[in-house]
């Protein structure tokens, strides 16, 4: 349940705030799209999609990051193959959930994409290289020294075309912008950032 309205797992109301037209800011200079404002309300689908696998929330979600791709691709006059990288999921979150949430979202990302005629791969380039602290009890700034050199691109093979770098929520920006790096270090240059959810416009790293 995301609300108390019975009978229904995810009802009319509490689908709204993810099918609004995508707003638009910057992080690292690189243009973000996002559907939800994060809030209570939208955590809780949030942790009914990745922690309880409800196919309901992650279908809504998916939905959500694919209107934003679509804003993106309008915008930047995207015209080439699209690439979607995730931000890693920890490997002790992919044990405990037995699933990797991100890249099962991404997968139907792809799906939606695929049913208006975009065509987009999914290309899971990022990997964590070392022991990271649960995010969730730190402030901006222990967010960004905890996350700093802790990704790495595994695959030296850059793709063809255009890369948009995705993640189901941002809120300090501090793994989005140490995907970013870790990608410009592979020579790879990030052309939008997507996500079903983000904090406030005044909020995010600019």
């Amino acid at each position: 349940m995301i609300c108390n309205t019975p009978g229904e797992s995810i009802c009319t109301n509490c689908r709204i705030p993810w099918l609004r037209q995508p707003k638009k800011s910057k992080i690292e200079k690189v243009d973000l799209y996002f559907a939800a404002n994060y809030t209570p309300e939208s955590s809780q689908l949030i942790l009914a999609a990745k922690e309880r696998g409800n196919k309901d929330a992650i279908d809504l979600l998916a939905s959500a990051i694919s209107s934003s791709i679509k804003i993106a691709i309008y915008e930047l006059k995207i015209t080439g193959p699209i690439n979607l990288v995730t931000i890693p999921s920890k490997n002790l979150a992919i044990r405990r959930r037995g699933r990797d949430h991100i890249s099962e979202l991404a997968l139907v990302v792809i799906n939606q994409l695929k049913k208006v005629s975009i065509e987009s791969s999914y290309q899971p380039l990022l990997s964590i290289t070392r022991k990271v602290k649960d995010q969730s009890g730190l402030n901006s700034q222990q967010r960004s020294e905890n996350i700093k050199g802790a990704y790495l691109v595994k695959n030296s093979l850059i793709p063809q075309g255009e890369v948009i770098l995705i993640d189901d929520l941002i809120t300090t920006g501090s793994s989005i912008q140490e995907g970013i790096r870790a990608l410009k270090a592979a020579e790879i240059a990030v052309s939008a950032v997507t996500t079903a959810c983000a904090v406030g416009r005044n909020s995010l790293i600019r």
